[in-house]
């Protein structure tokens, strides 16, 4: 596995590590359910230089990225960046990335999983663009600061104002006698920020807000965040196998926009409720271990499908994600864990589940 440039440093901390995208990621530091409440009530530090990063350069780079992807990114407004879900023709999900303004450049955040996909799919369709891209994902490092006290603790650190920032508004600020790209993000659901620093600097940061009294947290936090916070992720709630809109990403569609690839098929399942599966949450009992993948049936038939399971259990039972077909996926509605297990209650699902399962 490779290692990220904070991989020591979090090594030394107690750091137990687990296999991302063929990256040596810490699972978490000994105690997860701290590290999930310190995000929650005051500040965490977490390595996120395994997500992909792509520098993009040329004045035809937001054009087209819009013409490719389903939210408004041209332009980006306010000075601050965008998500949007690349699509392929036929309305799949390439990935869903985050766009952002960098001086006189734009910096892409993906999936740890698809920066290659992601690069090699825009490159596909750059003929007379002026646009080109540069895979800066092993030559720089990624701090994730999140909390209630996260914007005090990034302005110590940078000495820059970072708490009027709106959302995935980012500025640059100096570090170490380089340059660091601090962005407004809310990746596991938190507020928070992150921080892309060159490689050689992050570890200069991390301890920096180490010292400042931030708890490092590691992906089994993160991901009880997550799934409390009904964030999707590649590979868990969609592959290339979804579309938006059964993908828990509907609010990345654009309906307003000019035209994109995969459009027509996604606006065609939209407008005529043909969306076939949803995702939703569940609470699972915390009795027994209960993957991803288990099948979720009603009426003996299997209707669906877990794809996240929190690693914290609160009152007696586990938050979990679940793609479930789309006249099972209302509020309320009970499925039964396989053939033999336990009945489990949704207890949220997107607007258009609701109104697709009332009629």
């Amino acid at each position: 596995m490779q290692r990220t440039p904070l991989h020591e440093a979090q090594e030394r901390l107690g750091a137990t590590f687990r296999d991302v995208a063929g990256w040596a990621v810490a699972a978490g530091f000994g105690d997860t359910a701290g590290e999930y409440d310190a995000a929650l009530s005051t500040a965490a530090i977490a390595d996120a230089s395994h997500r992909g990063r792509i520098v993009a350069r040329g004045s035809d780079t937001l054009d087209l990225l819009n013409r490719l992807s389903t939210n408004l990114v041209d332009p980006l407004l306010d000075g601050a960046g965008q998500t949007t879900v690349i699509t392929t023709g036929k309305g799949r999900v390439l990935d869903w990335i985050t766009v952002l303004p960098w001086g006189d450049r734009f910096m892409l955040f993906t999936s740890p999983e698809r920066r290659t996909e992601v690069a090699e799919w825009i490159d596909m369709f750059t003929f007379d663009e002026d646009t080109t891209l540069e895979d800066v994902t092993e030559t720089t490092g990624m701090v994730s600061i999140l909390g209630p006290s996260a914007d005090a603790l990034v302005g110590q650190i940078l000495d820059i104002a970072v708490a009027s920032l709106p959302r995935l508004g980012a500025v640059t600020a100096s570090w170490q006698g380089g340059e660091a790209l601090v962005v407004r993000t809310s990746s596991a659901g938190q507020f928070g920020f992150d921080i892309v620093v060159p490689a050689e600097f992050a570890v200069a940061l991390w301890n920096a807000a180490f010292d400042l009294g931030a708890t490092p947290i590691g992906r089994h936090a993160l991901e009880a965040l997550r799934i409390h916070a009904r964030v999707p992720r590649w590979g868990a709630e969609f592959t290339d196998d979804n579309n938006p809109l059964e993908a828990g990403l509907i609010n990345e569609v654009s309906w307003t926009k000019g035209c994109y690839t995969g459009q027509e098929v996604v606006a065609r399942l939209y407008n005529y409720h043909r969306i076939q599966r949803f995702m939703v949450a569940v609470e699972l009992p915390d009795d027994a271990e209960y993957p991803p993948g288990v099948v979720l049936m009603a009426d003996g038939s299997s209707v669906g499908r877990v794809t996240s399971v929190s690693p914290i259990a609160r009152d007696g039972v586990h938050e979990a994600l679940a793609s479930v077909r789309s006249v099972h996926a209302a509020v309320g509605n009970t499925l039964h864990v396989g053939e033999s297990g336990p009945a489990v209650r949704i207890t949220w699902a997107p607007e258009e589940a609701q109104q697709g399962a009332a009629a």
